[in-house]
């Protein structure tokens, strides 16, 4: 399952404390029970990390079959392979933990969405997204519904990270809950993504683990 050049997120602490940290890094060789993986980046800092030894780790990683796994890990020491690399204990593939795409941590995030259907392009509506997820995005509206279940659209989105700057998204989806707005209550949105990148599905996971450990220092979460 795991192969050479595999990118893998790395989260040190618990997910419910703020002194968590999240690393990306790539995986450089692998042995039955052994991952040697380049100097994490922190993510938070964007400098390499030195993990003690010892150090336990949860990592996520997506599969050639794009199903995103994790596993528990720890840190056994470091090498050079012609390179300085970190060695991770691997528990093997039978250890591996499939994560559904409805189990993809969500994260609350108020930000303006297009919704524009991928057949006819006139149909668009603007929501206000809830919450978000490498799985998909929930969200409100106030005008009449142009979109049914099961309707494919296109997602286009802005994520603000830190620093305030916006990356702009355009992502495949499909409508899996939708309610009308009445007078008292808002219309809701619910969308799941579809044939999403894995360079992208990736970036989302750190992105909603970055944002989540955001919040919780403002204790938002």
């Amino acid at each position: 399952m795991i192969k050479a050049g595999m990118r893998l997120t790395l989260e040190s602490g618990n997910r419910e404390s703020t002194l968590q940290q999240t690393y990306r890094c790539k995986v450089v060789e692998f042995t039955e029970d052994v991952i040697y993986i380049s100097y994490p980046l922190n993510e938070e800092t964007q400098r390499s990390a030195f993990l003690l030894k010892g150090t336990k780790l949860l990592a996520t990683f997506i599969g050639y079959n794009q199903n995103v796994y994790t596993f528990p890990t720890e840190v056994t020491g470091r090498e050079i392979k012609g390179m300085p690399v970190v060695k991770l204990f691997y528990p093997g593939d039978k250890k591996l933990k499939s994560i559904q795409r409805r189990n993809f941590f969500r994260v609350p995030l108020t930000v303006k969405a297009v919704i524009e259907s991928e057949q006819e392009q006139q149909d668009l509506m603007e929501i206000m997204t809830k919450n978000i997820s490498a799985g998909g995005i929930a969200g409100s509206f106030h005008h009449s519904l142009l979109f049914n279940e099961k309707d494919s659209v296109v997602v286009r989105l802005s994520l603000p990270n830190r620093e305030g700057i916006l990356q702009h998204l355009e992502l495949k989806g499909e409508v899996v809950r939708i309610t009308a707005p009445t007078s008292c209550k808002v219309g809701q949105l619910s969308i799941k993504f579809m044939d999403m990148e894995k360079q992208m599905k990736e970036m989302m996971i750190r992105y909603t683990l970055k944002r989540q450990l955001d919040l919780r220092r403002k204790g938002l979460l």
